[in-house]
């Protein structure tokens, strides 16, 4: 079997060793092909090595990350952020549904990254919308005009957040119910929603179900209780959940 070419664009050298040499030790199904130092240099790499997949740091001294992607019309690689980044860069990276590494990487966080690289390796991708969708995560400053990137086995949307009505776990799936289209099954866990929204005016109120409670229409007491959102669709309050959720709503 063919090993997955790499290229390493950092311009900070120690990072790029270090990395090349923890992928080289831990990952022989990995291919370093080359360290790239910045973006002209990391262009001309990459047209000249074609590579499956780019580690890629975001701000370096002649450009971004995204400065590079720019620069293909067509973008045929996958990338993994490496970033030392704060977290509003995060949240900007997390929404556009680009993966990431933290500085200085550990080993475990490569292994699950290149793990869900390989998982994804046969499913349509689209660059430029997600680039598109970190460049207005990260310099919009409201909340409410956050958009999200979500890729079902099909296509990829680009969805602002006030349009999630709610999420609802199905195995280690998730379907999310939008306001303008049909439910979307997306390859994540209901954790990992949560973790991403929860900030954003949502809330768990079920081992299955995580609101927007911008959609709220009201919350029925009977049998334990019940919430019903702008979809109509009546959702179950655990018992766990239930005061806490009584009184969030109380508060709202």
């Amino acid at each position: 079997m063919d090993r997955i070419k790499a290229l390493i664009v950092d311009d900070e050298k120690t990072a790029r060793q270090g990395l090349a040499a923890i992928i080289t030790r831990e990952h022989p199904e990995i291919e370093v092909a080359g360290q790239a130092g910045g973006v002209e240099d990391g262009y001309r790499q990459i047209t000249e090595l074609n590579p499956e997949l780019v580690f890629l740091d975001i701000m370096m001294g002649d450009g971004s990350g995204f400065d590079l992607l720019k620069k293909f019309e067509k973008i045929s690689f996958r990338v993994i952020f490496v970033t030392a980044f704060d977290d509003y860069t995060l949240e900007a990276i997390r929404f556009s549904a680009f993966d990431y590494l933290l500085k200085p990487v550990n080993t475990r966080e490569l292994k699950d990254a290149l793990q869900r690289f390989n998982e994804s390796r046969s499913v349509n991708d689209d660059l430029k919308m997600k680039m598109q969708a970190f460049i207005s995560n990260y310099n919009e400053g409201e909340k409410s005009k956050k958009k999200i990137v979500l890729k079902t086995t099909d296509s990829i949307y680009l969805v602002p957040v006030t349009d999630i009505i709610r999420c609802e776990a199905y195995n280690n799936y998730s379907w999310v119910y939008t306001s303008n289209q049909p439910r979307l099954l997306i390859s994540k866990p209901l954790k990992h929603f949560e973790s991403m929204l929860e900030d954003y005016g949502f809330m768990r109120i079920h081992q299955s179900h995580l609101v927007n409670l911008s959609h709220l229409l009201r919350i029925d007491k009977v049998d334990g209780g019940m919430v019903v959102l702008s979809d109509n669709t009546p959702l179950p309050i655990s018992t766990r959940k239930r005061e806490q959720v009584f009184r969030m709503l109380e508060n709202i």
